[in-house]
């Protein structure tokens, strides 16, 4: 019986594992007495080495600063607050900072990574489920009543209450840090429903929290599901002193340095049991397909390196000469992923490269058509059209020599405001209010300015918050007028502080 057991086409999920076995003995007078016996699955062949579950998640995970495929301006950023918050500690309300930017550009293991060298204790915020899981062995799933169901409390009371009790208290399942983070990625969706939940939920953590705050949002191409328009306008990160951080995408160089370190990693018994380092073409390719996605390219080197895995199919990039031949312009042949990624791999930086400074090629007749579509340049950075058109706003005026080319840019830069405001609800004018900035940009745009230009940084003006904003119209005795925020800011306040004097 055993030794059919020791062929069996199913593996004991107790390996190594002490199993009582019973044999009589002589001493007992025949009685049975149970020793423990340690039994493998292998049979005759125990010694051979037990399967390690692999998690690159974990395993291959950033340990150190180092390690991160992160803008060092960014970095130094987050490392700052965290210093701003060891010197102001207890002195100030509860330290809150917002980081956002688009998917796989590393804000959460920046932010556990940093956290984790400076001896913080990260405690994460995960939403559950509001109805409780049928857990009753009779239920009956095709004709049950809905009495069998229980329901828990909301999700705001939960996230309260997280917040709270983390803040304050220390788990057993905790280390011995003194010092403690709470991070906020998922977001309860009961906040987007009422933004004004998630102000009272901030104003009790004022009060009551005693642990720095991080919410990370992720950027997304639906107005109604961006957590940053949503939930943290300007006059929520002005009245609780929010500080927020913007990331971009990874460049190529830290992508490369990012997929270098992994693939460096990838030694040991366990790791060249299932995997394989892929090839430095594959891994260009990858990084051409990921598109600053650094989470993507990570996945797509896992697939490429799996041993016994069909190899990922890849594709010439380049531009067609008048031959019909495939040509990189005296570049070097580059190629991406057939399946995964957009048909070109472009960072904002290259992004503006293109629109302030437009390339022509010869068209039908004697007509020219831009080398790069203003529709391909929308679709790259669809998901975060704000941060685009910051930065056009922030630097299209140094890159004209005409100043009624720059009437007609600024013309289209005003009715792209408009259409990005919350006047408009639909998601899809969010893309037209974009293409609208490309195209003004590239067709007003006559004669480029030459030389170098650096980008600069996007100026954020600072809409007073309600109370605050009350305020200053009481101060210049304007209480009486419909004055809105935003046009006090714009338009008045400079003008009111200009008769002020100093």
């Amino acid at each position: 019986m055993s030794a059919n057991k020791s062929k069996g086409w199913f593996k004991s999920a107790f390996d190594d594992e002490m199993t009582p076995t019973v044999k009589r003995s002589a001493s007992t007078g025949g009685e049975p007495s149970t020793k423990l016996v340690k039994r493998s699955s292998f049979g005759q062949n125990s010694s051979l080495p037990r399967l390690v579950q692999i998690d690159w998640s974990v395993d291959l995970a950033p340990k150190t600063v180092g390690d991160l495929a992160v803008h060092p301006k960014k970095l130094e950023e987050v490392q700052l607050w965290f210093k701003t918050y060891d010197r102001l500690k207890g002195t100030d309300p509860v330290t809150i900072l917002l980081i956002s930017g688009p998917a796989g550009c590393g804000k959460t293991i920046t932010i556990k990574t940093v956290a984790t060298e400076l001896g913080y204790e990260i405690a994460e915020w995960t939403t559950p489920v509001d109805v409780d899981l049928f857990y009753r062995d009779n239920y009956d799933f095709d004709n049950g009543t809905k009495e069998e169901t229980t329901y828990r409390e909301g999700q705001k009371e939960q996230f309260d209450a997280f917040l709270y009790k983390t803040s304050r208290y220390c788990s057993i399942f905790e280390g011995g840090s003194d010092q403690k983070l709470l991070l906020v990625k998922d977001i309860p969706n009961v906040f987007l429903r009422d933004p004004e939940v998630l102000r009272t939920s901030l104003e009790a953590y004022q009060d009551t929290g005693a642990s720095p705050l991080v919410f990370i949002a992720t950027d997304t191409s639906s107005k109604k599901l961006d957590m940053v328009f949503n939930l943290f306008p300007p006059a929520v990160l002005q009245d609780f002193r929010i500080h927020h951080i913007t990331f971009n995408s990874v460049s190529t160089t830290l992508m490369k340095k990012a997929l270098k370190r992994i693939t460096s990693l990838m030694v040991g018994p366990e790791m060249t049991r299932h995997y394989r380092v892929p090839s430095q073409e594959m891994i260009d390719s990858i990084i051409l397909s990921s598109q600053g996605d650094l989470r993507s390219a990570t996945l797509n080197v896992h697939f490429a390196s799996l041993k016994n895995a069909p190899r990922l199919e890849t594709e010439t990039v380049g531009v067609l000469n008048t031959s019909g031949v495939r040509t990189g312009k005296g570049r070097k042949k580059e190629t991406k992923l057939k399946s995964v990624g957009g048909d070109e791999s472009i960072t904002l930086m290259h992004a503006l490269g293109r629109v302030f400074n437009p390339k022509f090629v010869p068209g039908e007749g004697k007509a020219e058509k831009f080398h790069h579509c203003p529709e391909d340049l929308t679709d790259a950075f669809v998901s975060q059209p704000s941060s685009m058109i910051s930065l056009v706003h922030s630097n299209y005026v140094v890159r004209f020599t005409d100043i009624d080319d720059i009437a007609g840019a600024a013309d289209a830069l005003s009715l792209s405001d408009v259409i990005m405001t919350g006047c408009f609800r639909e998601d899809q004018l969010t893309g037209h209010g974009l293409n609208l900035v490309v195209r003004a940009m590239m067709v007003h745009n006559r004669k480029t300015a030459s030389g170098w230009q650096q980008i600069r940084k996007k100026k954020a003006y600072a809409k007073p918050s309600v109370s605050n904003h009350e305020q200053q119209l009481k101060k210049w005795g304007l209480e009486t007028s419909s004055i809105s925020a935003g046009l006090f800011v714009t338009d008045y306040k400079k003008y009111l502080d200009i008769i002020k004097g100093p």
